[in-house]
């Protein structure tokens, strides 16, 4: 069942709206030694499980391929265990260097720790990442790398 009511909800609200802000508002929803995971991310060649310090340097990277990303669909899962929640929802915004219009589905594992991100564990599907947001070139040499 899904609550708007939750702090989960509320605070994965206030996380999908500091995307379009900046680094540092970001990093201010979570806890310093909280961890980020991007499971698929390993596919691609990136790194998948993340420090604070390793995911201020991918937001500096990656949120100016993403600006005035829109976030829809949004839906939050409270477990049992306190303060941790699963959730889903949809992102689009149209990639600048390309022009390429980004859309992706996404499913978070998240838990909180005094009213901040302690664990956020993100899955997303790794098609649209290597279609807009990564160079023709070095899309093909990952997909050349998996094709058996």
């Amino acid at each position: 069942m899904t609550s708007e009511n939750t702090t989960g909800h509320q605070i994965l609200l206030s996380l999908l709206s500091a995307f379009n802000q900046d680094t540092a508002t970001v990093l201010s929803l979570f806890d310093p030694k909280a961890t980020v995971e991007y499971p698929y991310a390993k596919s691609l060649g990136s790194a998948y499980q993340l420090t604070m310090d390793d995911y201020r340097k991918h937001l500096d990277h990656i949120l100016g391929d993403m600006p005035d990303i829109i976030f829809t669909a949004l839906n939050v899962y409270p477990l049992k265990e306190p303060d941790s929640y699963w959730a889903e929802f949809h992102g689009e915004t149209t990639v600048p260097a390309t022009g390429a219009l980004y859309q992706q589905d996404y499913v978070v594992n998240f838990r909180l720790e005094n009213g901040k991100f302690i664990y956020y564990k993100e899955y997303w599907n790794v098609l649209p990442v290597l279609s807009t947001l990564m160079r023709k070139e070095q899309a093909q040499q990952i997909i050349d790398k998996h094709i058996y």
